[in-house]
């Protein structure tokens, strides 16, 4: 829970926010959530990473990004909707998507210890 907190707050602010509206808007979100990864070290050098999606319980599944872009919209409860958190596998950062009303926004920080 400590890794979505900081998605889920009401105080977040996101790292990146694309409107639902902007042209070409899920592969831009994608191209950014991607540079974010890289960017907060998210994902490791040989592209692992650990995946939580909303409504799951918190499970978490260690992935490896693939080469090709990820159907974000696919990873959340509603389609068109990402709803999911990225974590690295040494658990010190994240990275979530998540779908706002006007808004699908990146949020990356650091999970704050419990």
């Amino acid at each position: 829970m400590a890794a979505w907190r900081p998605v889920i707050s009401a105080l977040a602010q996101p790292t990146c926010r694309i409107a639902h509206d902007e042209e070409d808007a899920p592969a831009r979100v994608e191209r950014e959530w991607r540079r974010l990864l890289v960017e907060h070290r998210v994902v490791t050098d040989d592209g692992r990473l650990l995946v939580s999606l909303s409504g799951r319980g918190g499970d978490w599944a260690l992935v490896r990004l693939p080469y090709e872009p990820v159907r974000l919209g696919e990873l959340g409860p509603d389609p068109g909707q990402p709803e999911f958190v990225a974590m690295s596998v040494a658990g010190d950062a994240v990275c979530g998507v998540t779908a706002e009303e006007y808004d699908m926004w990146v949020i990356c920080t650091r999970p704050a210890p419990e």
